[in-house]
């Protein structure tokens, strides 16, 4: 039989349509949150919360029989959790200062990293089409960072790391979406997410008011539904081809920025997400375009 993931390229570029406008949504709650508790403590709760709400919903469709958490690779799924929670880590840090349209800008060389690992962690094709608009699309992300004689900013480097761990995490769902339910997926994620941060959350934990607590909780909810959905789009096509949706993610974050936090980018992101963008759109053009034979 082949592979699904080949097979619904609209569909999964759908799905991570509706996935990145549900990150932005989250972003923009965790922008106003990350002032008030410690990174690693937000984490924490967040997590926790997922798990509240998964597990009701894992143990009606186990009783139905539709799906499982029994996993042979647990692994894997902690793996994947350690890169997602230096990810996150980094982002939440990097947004503590970052403006969220430039930390989103900087986000979009994520799917870059997900085309070189995809070569060399999954074994999917990697033409030289598509290393160009890697390095493109990095080139964008100078632009971006503006390293000058002072060197880069922290924040930002930060969200390089982000960037990376993020795309290698994204290689990981991949690579566990072929033989894992999404219910196993979605619950080692949230719980070895959680066991990781309140290891480093505990020491300094922090009262939490109720406000607060609800505010985190509906980040959590926000943060699940998007995980089902780009779940559902490694399904129907391979990671490098839908990663690049990833993109409409600015024009969300633009309009939070300026609507909620009153703030509008420089040029210099506008002109480098550009630049990452047309690397996106390459990649599309030159993978949908026919091969000659031979």
């Amino acid at each position: 039989m082949p592979p699904q993931p080949a097979e619904r390229p609209l569909a999964a570029i759908a799905a991570q349509f509706v996935c990145f406008m549900l990150i932005s949504v989250a972003d923009t709650i965790l922008k106003i949150i990350v002032s008030e508790l410690p990174s690693w403590q937000i984490m924490a709760i967040r997590s926790a919360s997922g798990l509240a709400i998964l597990t009701p919903i894992i143990l009606v469709q186990m009783l139905r029989g539709r799906g499982t958490i029994v996993t042979r690779r647990p692994g894997a799924h902690l793996f994947r959790a350690s890169l997602s929670a230096v990810s996150v880590f980094a982002y939440f840090e990097a947004l503590r200062e970052l403006d969220l349209p430039v930390a989103t800008a900087i986000l979009f060389i994520t799917p870059f990293f997900v085309v070189a690992l995809s070569g060399l962690v999954l074994r999917e094709p990697v033409g030289l089409n598509r290393w160009i608009a890697v390095a493109i699309g990095f080139l964008g992300a100078l632009v971006i960072i503006r390293p000058g004689p002072e060197g880069v900013s922290i924040a930002a480097l930060l969200a390089v790391l982000s960037a990376a761990t993020w795309g290698a995490a994204m290689v990981a769902i991949r690579a566990l979406g072929k033989t894992e339910g999404t219910l196993a997926i979605l619950f080692y994620f949230n719980l070895f997410i959680c066991l990781i941060a309140l290891v480093f959350a505990i020491p300094g934990w922090q009262p939490v008011p109720l406000w607060l607590l609800g505010v985190i909780g509906l980040n959590a909810v926000i943060q699940l539904v998007a995980q089902s959905f780009m779940l559902m789009a490694f399904r129907f096509a391979s990671a490098s081809v839908s990663a690049p949706v990833q993109y409409t993610q600015l024009l969300w974050s633009v309009a939070a920025g300026w609507f909620i936090f009153s703030v509008m980018p420089g040029p210099h992101v506008f002109v480098g997400a550009a630049i990452i963008v047309f690397s996106g759109l390459y990649l599309i053009w030159s993978e949908r375009r026919p091969r000659s034979p031979g």
